[in-house]
């Protein structure tokens, strides 16, 4: 009977904590992809989980204004202006394509064929990748979704100050992420910020 109560009050002890651990190597195993916020308040940033360790030394104020942290460069989404790419980004992030990028404008062409080539806009919208046509890791297995006109052509302006040269890899986050549209586009422009300088 001492036994049966040692090994019934042992399970009770240890079953959580083995949960937690085949939880996080099961995590592990087929990546990170939840997207989490770092920092409070107007500089709060959305970040894939797995990138979260890469901006713990770095002030968010400062990531956002000057696009880095430390060797780091780093591409702003700002969800005040486009929401919807901001989304997308989210959702791409969590269906577990990367954060970190490298720049490849010389495919952007053949990128964009690949991944918006055959789509289809449903709300008067025009179609968003991620990861971008000008990346490395763009094109087919691009996630796709609809958004406004405005945020895509929004979208090269600001995006076009931010990328770094060719080779260099740079990292994605979301500013102003509780901003971010929380349902897919509908014909409804829902920026709360409409300049895209």
């Amino acid at each position: 009977m001492l036994v049966a109560a040692v090994v019934v009050g042992a399970a009770v002890y240890f079953a959580p904590k083995a949960v937690d651990t085949v939880g996080d190597l099961l995590g592990d195993l087929v990546g990170a992809t939840d997207a989490v916020m770092v920092g409070e308040g107007t500089t709060a940033l959305m970040v894939a989980v797995e990138t979260k360790a890469k901006l713990v030394n770095c002030p968010t104020a400062a990531v956002i204004s000057e696009r880095r942290c430390g060797d780091l460069r780093v591409l702003v989404v700002d969800a005040a202006r486009i929401p919807f790419i901001a989304r997308n980004t989210k959702l791409a992030w969590e269906s577990g394509l990367p954060a970190v990028l490298t720049m490849d404008r010389g495919k952007q062409r053949e990128h964009r064929g690949q991944a918006c080539g055959r789509f289809k806009a449903s709300y008067g919208g025009q179609c968003d990748e991620y990861p971008m046509a000008t990346t490395a890791e763009g094109g087919t297995g691009a996630r796709t979704e609809e958004v406004p006109v405005r945020e895509n052509g929004c979208q090269g302006g600001l995006y076009v100050r931010q990328y770094p040269a060719d080779g260099e890899r740079f990292l994605v986050v979301i500013s102003n992420p509780t901003l971010t549209a929380s349902g897919p586009f509908t014909g409804t422009d829902i920026a709360t910020s409409l300049d895209c300088r």
